[in-house]
């Protein structure tokens, strides 16, 4: 069978023995029915700085699925974009806080507006790495991270492993870039990881040893 047929079944499910897998690929990455708050971010994505990055409509629903799936209370995004995304990542809960960092750029104070639209963001502009260090050396570590709109991917997750526990998510945007796809094949091998999804633009790294360590590419 071709790598491209493999890939197309497993997309759906097929062949995926683990459940608790086949339930995240059937009911939350192939999910096509639409969530109470997508028309509610509608506006929000109409006001974000359009002359920003940021991700298809597609890509932030599955975002905002994840978070609702997982439930975590602490969101680490790193590459903030126009924000989009961000408000996707906090309307699951308004209980959950959602921190997003970004390097400094013109357009901060538009962003920022935009962001004050939903209380539990906090916007930082600043030097990525450095923030990134004064999180994780504050104890207070993050259970779902979106490595988003920044050229310092690898860095970040790099950081972000020897911090990860069961709980932690950590989701790495553009996939699709051969560079990336090379670092996977590294990055998938580490012991500290257990589960991994690789889909055509996005990949999911999860920790919870407890599962058998198991990648799939959809």
């Amino acid at each position: 069978m071709k790598l491209s047929d493999n890939r197309w079944l497993t997309g759906r499910g097929f062949g995926v023995h683990s459940p608790w897998a086949y339930d995240l690929i059937e009911n939350v990455i192939n999910e096509k029915h639409p969530y109470y708050a997508y028309e509610d971010l509608y506006p929000f994505w109409e006001k974000a700085p359009q002359y920003l990055p940021q991700y298809p409509q597609s890509r932030d629903e599955l975002l905002f699925r994840l978070v609702n799936r997982f439930n975590p209370q602490y969101i680490l995004e790193v590459g903030t974009g126009a924000g989009v995304s961000t408000g996707y990542l906090a309307s699951v809960s308004s209980r959950s806080r959602v921190v997003t960092v970004d390097v400094a750029h013109p357009a901060v104070k538009e962003v920022r507006k935009n962001l004050r639209k939903i209380p539990n963001i906090e916007y930082i502009a600043a030097d990525i790495l450095e923030t990134l260090d004064k999180i994780l050396e504050s104890g207070e570590i993050p259970q779902f991270i979106h490595v988003a709109h920044t050229a310092l991917w690898r860095e970040v997750v790099e950081r972000l492993i020897p911090y990860a526990g069961p709980e932690t998510v950590i989701v790495v945007e553009d996939m699709g870039k051969k560079e990336k796809k090379e670092w996977w094949k590294d990055v998938i091998t580490d012991d500290r990881v257990g589960v991994t999804f690789q889909m055509k633009k996005l990949g999911l790294l999860f920790f919870d040893r407890k599962k058998t360590k198991q990648h799939y590419v959809l």
